[in-house]
């Protein structure tokens, strides 16, 4: 009978990246019941590296922007060695916990539970070494909820022990000796963002990892100290892309500028008492004018994230009221496709000036006026203006009453 190899059961439940989590059937690469020790006719380590493969050599690194500042920063715990046995008829390798970790490693096996929450590790003496056992048991689940909570905490894994291959897209950790490990990403923060101006790439980091360096010769498969994320097998590389975006609108006015209006200068702003003139990604003053017959606004060239931006008009076009001055306040979301556009503009004049309106074309529309009389009467401020009229049309009308009643009194006299 053909064994699965302890081998395959752990580098594929330890290679998850961090926030995804795989189908327990996707992990394992062979379907059998494993054994205890394999055989081989000729079975020896082959080296102290660990090789994890992926689709990014990005995701391995820190980053400062566009800039990449150093490789990840990784803990590193041996957790078991090899013991390998070579006779005439063949060699055994099996699992031997390290004994400065065994006291703890026990503990923890014992906190594995099955369904009815008992206790699926008993002792040394019933099942053996703690992690020669986890290996041979071939559950997936079971030795991923181990490499989560491995009750070992390992040590800083030095910087030239860490090296990046971008060609290939692999990262290459080198151990003192060759062995079982449970590695930890000891970045921080975690999460590293690679900002290119025009997007942002979020990579998430790793979950812990628990794989041995490379055997030779031995009867096992994944046996080379490669850990492949590229494989169905194995979680894919944890990063999310967002391209980021600008917005757009029409400007028009009154009379033959109705259909467009040009020369209106608009500059955005990050505070809502347009105190702070906003640059994009690219470091660009976040600035357009209104051109053509159509009057368009054209902000969709600036790389703009997700958030709230307020937008002033700090150039009204000749002959048009100051007073109708744009301030406008800017929405920004990422969409489904992982990209950022416009969520809505909102007036914040208050009371709202009603000069703000959504075109039968999908965009946005703000009308500039000449004078004070020209405001709609359906917004806010027309209403309000149209209520101060009328009230000032009625004091003036008492006031000439008052006057005609003194001057028929005078006439009387």
């Amino acid at each position: 009978m053909k064994a699965k190899s302890w081998m395959a059961g752990i580098a594929a439940a330890a290679t998850l990246f961090a926030s995804v989590i795989a189908p327990a059937g996707a992990m394992a690469e062979e379907a059998t019941t494993p054994g205890a020790s394999q055989t081989s006719t000729n079975c020896a380590t082959n080296g102290n590296t660990i090789t994890v493969k992926g689709t990014d050599a990005d995701a391995f690194k820190t980053w400062n922007g566009k800039t990449s500042s150093s490789n990840r920063t990784f803990k590193v715990a041996k957790v078991a060695d090899y013991k390998i046995d070579n006779g005439t008829s063949g060699g055994l390798v099996h699992l031997e916990t390290v004994a400065a970790s065994e006291t703890i490693i026990l503990k923890v096996m014992k906190e594995l539970k099955s369904n009815d929450g008992t206790s699926l590790y008993q002792s040394k003496d019933l099942q053996g070494d703690p992690m020669n056992w986890l290996a041979n048991t071939g559950q997936d689940s079971l030795i991923r909820k181990y490499a989560d909570n491995p009750g070992v905490t390992g040590t800083v894994l030095e910087a030239d022990k860490v090296s990046v291959d971008d060609t290939n897209n692999t990262m290459t950790l080198t151990m003192t000796e060759p062995g079982l490990y449970v590695i930890f990403d000891a970045t921080q923060p975690k999460k590293q963002v690679k900002d290119t101006g025009d997007t942002t790439v979020d990579y998430s980091g790793f979950n812990n990892m628990l794989v041995g360096t490379p055997l030779e010769g031995c009867n096992v498969s994944n046996n080379t100290g490669v850990v492949d994320l590229t494989s169905e097998a194995n979680a894919k590389t944890g990063s999310t892309t967002t391209t980021r975006g600008g917005f757009k609108f029409i400007k028009v006015g009154v009379g033959s500028d109705r259909t467009g209006l040009s020369g209106a200068t608009f500059t955005v702003y990050s505070d809502e008492n347009f105190t702070q003139v906003l640059k994009d990604a690219k470091g660009v003053k976040v600035e357009a004018t209104s051109v053509g017959e159509g009057g368009h606004v054209d902000f969709s060239g600036f790389k703009l994230n997700a958030g709230t931006y307020y937008l002033k008009e700090t150039k009204v076009p000749d002959g048009y009221w100051s007073g109708s001055a744009a301030k406008l306040k800017v929405t920004m979301k990422k969409n489904g496709k992982g990209e950022i556009e416009l969520e809505s503009i909102t007036d914040m004049n208050v009371p709202a000036s009603g000069l703000l309106s959504y075109g039968e074309d999908n965009l946005w529309v703000y009308r500039n006026i000449k004078s004070i009389t020209q405001l709609p009467l359906t917004g806010a401020m027309g209403m309000a203006i149209l209520g101060v009229m009328a009230v000032l049309c009625i004091g003036g009308a008492s006031i000439i009453i008052v006057r005609a009643r003194k001057t028929k009194r005078s006439f009387a006299a």
